[in-house]
């Protein structure tokens, strides 16, 4: 046994080892420059030779028990009778080795104690970086999952009962020693059996812990059988019977307690981990005291189960109290009481039910059986001067070591028979959705066999997305045969080498044909997925076809190069009746331009998500491990970790959220014992950037990529390198500089619409970086990836500089020779190009300096007639620029950003703009726009600065922005003069209102707005002085016919929201204090495709949604509704939802009816009461178990 579990170690550290060695063999084909070593942590010299002795004693021993086993089994046989009194000697010889061999198993778990290190701690994280850099992680190669193969609890008790009450004879002497030294143990290893039922096993130190304990519990059972089956056959020989069964008991007895002994202390010593990792949980933060597996973890809850053994201690202590000269059971009491208080604290540990239900259990033995000696001990047996050969004080005393050798088993056991929860490592950050399209495009009832692709740039994902797929529940359930086929990287292989290729990884399975055992296929399949075949023989495309006919297969070919290629393998798939399908995945877009509707486009990383996988890799311990010390130059612990935070996100950041430019990252930082800011800056300051995934991407071809989008990309070149752009501010400059423009033969669509559609695709096509994305999941900010931007204008050098002047103060940031970095160089800006059309400014420092050095600028340019041709001027985050009061002479210029920048006010001469089309002040502190803003007839887009109550001055009679189709940010009081001038905007689209009015005035508000015909989408927010919620009036809006999106913030008027529009997509309610349930309102808004309702939207206890209510719903919130206890889905209700968000409803129940969303693809919950999560957690097999796809569950609990 012993020998069996340092194997085990042995086989860990060389596993280890060798994945570390393909790990860097990995590395240098990713990896361009030197890597820095370290993926799996290196052992010390003192670690290493306690390996080198293990392994040396381990294969010792496995040579004497081959001698031992071979010499006993020759004495068994007559004929060797001779052989076998010779080798009498020899094995009597080998069994004296074998005990000796114990001692020294017991002098290297004492070296392994003095190792100043945890040894299993670094190889857990030696494994764990292994796992996180592997592409397909150790649970998928070398992995099982436990299910007990011992006998029950009972059982054994039952055996143990039968021998120690039923054969009193045989246990003379012995029986409380049976009980607490052998059943005692026993039950406490069955009951962490018990606990790590479906736990996946990953190191073979785990896996030969269990099998150990596995046989022992039934070895230990089948012993005690013969036992008490010899006794009776041997009972008719009365004395000399007993004594032959006596010596069996005792020796069974030395046995089973010595092992059951080591089995405890090396789990102790050794303090290797028993890791639970839960697949369709994805934590995004979850603090690992507030983590819970069951309801049993919920920290200090005190149960009947508590008090029980509270009483039972308090009882012991008055008992004691009530005799003298009591010190060894004083002593023994304050042991009980330390051991009761490490039973408290591990009530918050996770996964360990039936371990603490057994601790509790035995805790109560020992307070009874402890006092039952002290009632049956008289005082004077234990004062000081008590008979040392006194019989009954021996017994005592013998009690007293057996009770503190028992807690001590009880307290090594809180500690070591526990599991821990880790959030899975996989290279799937980002993938969910994508794993949930995919997997339910292929598991549908369509007949006929059909083909799905798999889309996108090297290093994008497509194997890892397929393999997700390929291995999923649900695909393995649907198909009873599945092939993967891995092809290589070339075009120009010939159809002889592909049909070798298919034939070898699909007919393989011939041998299997009629296994159901699918558990069994799939852990063959794992095996030998990326070997290669054994076999030789070569199949022809007839043969794999008619191998095929019958059977309702998926087959994966990973990696099709071209369209020839897969022409050539079509021949080997019939054309089946049977619900087959054929994934394939592939860069070349050439491949799916017959099949576009079965095709899945994978997508870069948003931040978050580039983040969250770059995590997964490389653990930065700036929030789990802060620096103890201050460093050597005064730097304190908190400066330190932000500045290793800030640094380690612009690395990521870099790598333009491809996973494979993350993953090369994380190859380089993962042998850093410590992350430092130091060492981030370095690897910044030296970090290429590998441009090879993105020059094979076939768009950036000019006979691929349109012009219209070579024009979009080309402008991306303006902005600094690794900044984020908003998608607002790129669409308005892009319609504003004519990037877009209206499309010859085609229906006439707003620009903007045009605009947004032009960054979709170009986003589709892996060309730009959708950074973040909005609840609803439009894109908010975007940018353009490093390592494409320098291959983009190296192609391209001056593609984004017709006419356009970028300004960077940060001469990092500078992308061309005609931009300039110092404001010494704004005078020369004008030199370099006169008259140009566009100046976009990119300054955010501080202070009034940019601001004063713009404004000078602006002035003279504007004095000197070098800028009155200027269309753009963008100032977006540039501190206060003081606007030149002649800036009324850009008579051109149709964009004015302003965003952010902070100013006060702004000149009224912007009155003789009048070819303005946009001009932006969100974000300023400008209380009042002038006057002369009426005059900007064909201004199209005005957004305002809600926070500072914005108004316009008086409006001039006649004047008028009948243009207008955005207005953002305005509001309205009982003296606005914008009140009664917004009925003239009758072209308005967008319209975001603020207003503090009574409902008289707001009948009159309302009257405006049912003359805006055109609106499209509506803020209404009604507020008082401190901008808290007042009464809305909203029965106007059915009105608006053409209306799609409505946020309304404002306590409704009955009746609330009987009247809204039909042709609504979107609605947020948010302090609407609705006392009824809306649902059976809302959800007869048939087009209705994202509903939010936010705090205090509804005040009610409950909420019902019935069936074939929200026929078309997509996306639905729900944000702390604080009074909300029951929510009831019926079947078919939100038969297309696929997001719900339930955040901060702290007395809401788990739904009811969550089973009946089928096509819920994510879960998120964030703020929610442990309760609610564990509720989840626990139930999520039943509540999705008919479900063929059960969605990702996001918890956030910050």
């Amino acid at each position: 046994m012993e020998m069996k579990l340092f194997d085990a170690l042995v086989k860990d550290v060389e596993h280890v080892s060798d994945s570390g060695k393909k790990i860097d063999e990995k590395a240098r084909q990713l990896w361009d420059s030197q890597l820095r070593p370290g993926a799996t942590v290196q052992l010390n010299d003192s670690e290493r030779e306690w390996v080198d002795a293990i392994k040396t004693m381990v294969r010792k021993a496995e040579s004497w028990c081959e001698t031992y086993q071979s010499l006993s089994q020759r004495r068994r046989f007559l004929r060797w009778f001779y052989s076998g009194l010779m080798d009498f000697r020899k094995l009597r010889g080998l069994r004296a080795e074998m005990d000796g061999v114990r001692d020294e198993i017991f002098d290297q778990l004492v070296k392994k104690l003095n190792l100043k290190t945890d040894f299993y701690k670094s190889l857990e994280r030696s494994r764990s970086n292994v796992r996180s850099l592997q592409e397909r992680p150790i649970v998928e190669q070398n992995s099982f999952t436990y299910n007990r193969a011992v006998p029950s609890t009972q059982s054994i008790e039952e055996k143990l009962k039968e021998l120690i009450h039923g054969k009193p004879d045989l246990v003379r002497g012995r029986k409380e020693d049976m009980q607490y030294n052998i059943e005692f143990r026993v039950k406490l290893l069955l009951a962490f059996l018990e606990d790590l039922e479906g736990i996946t096993m990953e190191s073979e130190t785990e896996k030969a812990w269990v099998k150990q304990v596995e046989e022992i519990i039934v070895e230990l059972q089948h012993d005690m059988d013969r036992i008490i089956r010899k006794a009776k056959r041997i009972s008719w020989l009365l004395y000399l019977g007993n004594w032959i069964a006596r010596r069996k008991v005792k020796k069974m007895y030395d046995n089973y307690d010595r092992m059951l002994w080591f089995l405890i202390i090396h789990k102790d010593i050794c303090n290797f981990k028993f890791i639970r990792r839960d697949p369709i949980l994805k934590s995004v933060h979850r603090p690992p005291q507030k983590q819970t597996f069951s309801s049993e973890s919920q920290d200090t809850i005190t149960t009947d189960d508590d008090m029980g053994i509270s009483t039972l201690l308090n009882n012991f202590h008055n008992l004691i109290q009530e005799q003298a000269n009591n010190d060894k059971f004083t002593q023994l009491h304050k042991k009980l009481d330390e051991v009761y208080k490490l039973l408290m604290d591990a009530k918050a540990v996770e996964g360990i039910k039936h371990s603490r239900m057994a601790w509790n259990d035995q805790l109560k033995i020992i307070i009874l059986d402890a006092e039952k000696s002290l009632k049956s001990s008289p005082s004077s047996e234990l004062g000081e001067n008590q008979n040392k050969t006194d019989s009954s004080s021996k017994s005592s005393k013998a009690e007293i070591e057996r009770f503190n050798t028992a807690l001590r088993i009880l307290e090594i056991g809180t500690r070591i028979f526990r599991i821990k929860l880790r959030k899975e490592r996989n290279m799937v950050v980002g993938m969910e959705e994508d794993v949930h399209e995919v997997v339910s495009g292929l598991i549908t009832n369509i007949e006929n066999c059909s083909t799905h692709f798999i889309v996108g740039m090297k290093g994008l994902g497509k194997t890892t997305l397929a393999r997700m797929v390929y291995y999923h529940t649900a695909i393995q359930n649907h198909f009873k045969f599945t092939y993967w086929v891995p092809l290589p990287d070339r075009v120009d292989m010939d159809k002889n080498v592909l049909l070798k290729r298919l034939g070898k990884y699909v007919m393989r399975e011939t041998n299997m044909e009629g296994n159901k055992d699918k558990e069994k296929r799939k852990d063959k399949k794992k095996r030998k997925e990326e070997e290669e075949p054994i076999t030789e023989k070569d199949y022809s495309f007839k043969e794999v076809n008619d191998f095929l006919k019958d059977k309702k297969f998926l087959i994966v070919l990973d990696n099709i190069s071209s369209d020839e290629t897969w022409e050539t393998l079509k021949a080997a798939f019939p054309e089946s009746t049977n619900g087959s399908r054929i994934v394939i995945t592939t860069r070349c877009k050439d491949v799916v331009t017959s099949n576009a509707e079965n095709s899945h486009k994978l997508r870069l990383r948003t931040k978050d998500e580039s983040w969250n996988l770059f995590q997964q890799m490389v653990d930065l311990q700036y929030s789990s491990e802060p620096f103890d010390e201050p460093d050597p130059e005064g730097v304190s612990p908190v400066v330190e970790t932000q500045k290793v935070k800030t640094l380690a996100r612009k690395l990521v950041g870099r790598c333009g959220g491809l996973p494979l430019s993350i993953l090369r990252l994380g190859y380089l930082m993962s042998g850093m014992k410590k992350v430092t800011s130091e060492e981030l800056s370095r690897v910044l300051e030296h970090m290429d950037h590998n441009q090879t995934p993105w020059s094979e991407i076939e768009d950036l071809k000019e006979k691929d990529l349109p012009p219209h989008l070579r024009q979009c990309l080309s402008y991306f070149g303006l902005f600094p390198k690794d900044s984020e752009t908003s998608a607002r501010r790129l669409v308005a400059l892009w319609v504003a500089e004519g990037v877009v423009e209206p499309q010859s033969g085609v229906e006439q669509e707003p620009l903007e619409l045009l605009a947004k559609k032009y960054l979709e695709d170009l986003i589709s096509r892996n060309l730009v970086q959708a950074v973040e994305r909005k609840p609803n999941g439009r894109v908010k900010t975007c940018g353009f990836p490093s390592a494409l931007r320098e291959l983009w204008l190296r192609r391209y050098p001056n593609s984004s500089l017709d006419q356009r002047l970028p300004y960077y103060f940060d001469e990092s940031d500078a992308s061309s020779s005609h931009s300039h970095s110092s404001s010494k160089n704004l005078p020369n800006l004008l030199r370099s190009c006169r008259n140009p059309r566009s100046i976009l400014f990119f300054d955010t420092r501080e202070g009034d300096k940019p601001g004063e050095d713009i404004g000078n600028f602006l002035s003279m340019g504007i004095a000197s007639g070098h800028l009155l041709q200027l269309q753009v001027l963008d100032l977006e985050h540039v501190f206060r620029p003081q606007l030149p009061k002649n800036i009324g002479k850009l008579i051109h210029l149709t964009y004015l950003g302003l965003r952010w920048t902070y100013l006060e006010k702004i000149p009224s001469s912007i009155g003789n703009l009048h070819k303005l089309q946009t001009l932006d002040v969100r974000h300023t502190c400008i209380r009042e726009l002038p006057g002369s803003i009426w005059k900007l007839k064909k201004l199209r887009h005005l957004c305002m600065n809600q926070i500072y109550r914005s108004k316009i001055k008086h409006q001039p009679s006649g004047n008028s922005l009948q243009n207008l189709h955005t207005l953002r940010g305005a509001f309205v009081d009982k003296e606005n003069p914008l009140m009664h001038g917004l009925c003239k905007l009758t072209n308005l689209r967008k319209l975001d209102l603020a207003f503090q009015l009574n409902l008289p005035q707001q009948n009159t508000l309302a009257e405006s707005l049912l003359k805006l015909k055109h609106l499209q989408a509506l803020k209404l927010k009604s507020i008082d002085e401190m901008g808290r919620p007042q009464d809305l009036k909203a029965t106007f809006l059915s009105g608006l016919e053409n209306l799609s999106n409505l946020y309304l913030f404002g306590k409704l008027e009955n009746p609330p929201i009987g009247g809204l529009p039909k042709s609504l997509t979107d609605l947020t309610l948010s302090a609407s204090r609705l006392s009824d349930d809306p649902m059976p309102e809302l959800e007869k808004l048939d087009n209705l495709k994202c509903l939010s309702l936010y705090s205090g939207s509804y005040t009610g206890k409950s909420m019902s949604c019935s069936k074939e209510g929200f026929p078309k719903l997509h996306v639905l919130n729900i944000w702390m509704l604080q009074e909300l206890e029951d929510w009831n889905v019926a079947e078919e209700a939100m038969r297309n939802l696929k997001q719900l968000e339930i955040r901060s409803c702290n007395n809401l129940k788990v739904p009811k009816g969550l089973r009946h969303l089928k096509t819920l693809g994510k879960l998120k919950l964030k703020h929610m009461p442990g309760e609610f999560i564990t509720k989840i957690e626990e139930t999520k097999e039943q509540i999705w178990g008919d479900v063929a796809i059960s969605p990702t569950i996001i918890i956030d609990e910050l």
